[in-house]
């Protein structure tokens, strides 16, 4: 995914809809603007529209969608509130989320990076962790905002095997990518520990 694909997605969007509303990027295509570009033919977004929520306007919506994703090649997932995608509470991510750009219309903004590794975490297949590690990276998020994002998603869930899936995922991370991240010097254990007793 390329962020001109995002872009012509976006304007494409915004003309054919024509109405004022605010996106969140999140997935590959959030992770492609935040600098790192893997193969990726799909946008994943929330988007919430001003206008009153009637058949019509949903009908509209779902058209100019449809019309964009042909339009530049890609597949999209999106809803009104992607907090219910997954059984790991995403917190206050539309409160934290960093804007990107205004298309006419649509206010455009970006998951923030930290935020976005919830969902990954969660879901945790081989591309998803060579994502984080790049991302994490790239961004310098230190370890200890991490740990305290993750423990916070926890304590906000409800109980459920996800919630024993992610903290396991969680503590793995820590254990087989600190030092990769961080530096040879991250003490690991010290890590694990604080996220233990944070959750």
């Amino acid at each position: 995914m390329k962020q001109k694909q995002i872009d012509t997605f976006f304007k494409i969007l915004d003309k054919e809809l024509s109405l004022t509303g605010e996106v969140i990027l999140l997935g590959a295509s959030a992770g492609s603007l935040m600098g790192h570009i893997r193969p990726s033919l799909d946008i994943d977004f929330e988007i919430r529209l001003q206008s009153r929520k009637t058949p019509k306007t949903r009908e509209r919506l779902e058209r100019a969608i449809a019309k964009a994703s042909t339009i530049v090649g890609v597949a999209t997932n999106y809803s009104e509130h992607v907090g219910g995608w997954s059984k790991i509470n995403y917190l206050d991510y539309r409160k934290t989320a960093v804007f990107y750009k205004q298309i006419r219309e649509l206010k455009v903004k970006i998951i923030e990076p930290s935020y976005w590794t919830i969902g990954k975490m969660a879901r945790f297949l081989e591309l998803d962790i060579r994502d984080m590690v790049k991302i994490i990276r790239t961004k310098k998020i230190p370890p200890q905002r991490l740990i305290a994002i993750w423990a916070r998603a926890l304590r906000a869930s409800d109980w459920s095997l996800e919630l024993g899936q992610f903290r396991d995922h969680a503590i793995y991370f820590i254990q087989k990518y600190g030092k990769k991240i961080w530096g040879r010097r991250v003490d690991v254990e010290g890590l694990i520990k604080d996220f233990k007793k944070k959750i």
